[in-house]
């Protein structure tokens, strides 16, 4: 992945489908744009929206490389693409997680 991308990715699986899957939902082409929709992602590899997610959800974690915690540093990890979107266009640089947020509140 790009490091303008501001993820790394970390796979808990040896299958090549799953790895291909999860690469491909979270390649970004244009921060904070994505390559492929997930209605795309969903017709190449013969699973519904709801199961893409799923999938990426359970085998795969995506960890910010320059996103990090305003507080104590450690790197977010985007949950959807959702998250990455809105950090991406807001948060960037005042992004605080959620255990220092509940510390503070």
């Amino acid at each position: 992945m790009s490091s303008e991308a501001d993820i790394t990715l970390k796979i808990n699986s040896q299958e090549a489908g799953i790895i291909d899957l999860c690469r491909k939902y979270w390649l970004v082409t244009n921060p904070p744009n994505f390559r492929y929709s997930v209605e795309q992602l969903a017709d190449e590899f013969g699973l519904d929206v709801k199961a893409i997610h799923k999938v990426v959800g359970h085998y795969c974690c995506a960890l910010g490389e320059e996103t990090h915690c305003a507080v104590c540093n450690k790197a977010i990890i985007y949950r959807n693409r959702t998250t990455y979107k809105q950090v991406k266009s807001y948060l960037l640089s005042d992004w605080v997680c959620r255990d220092c947020f509940n510390k503070a509140h």
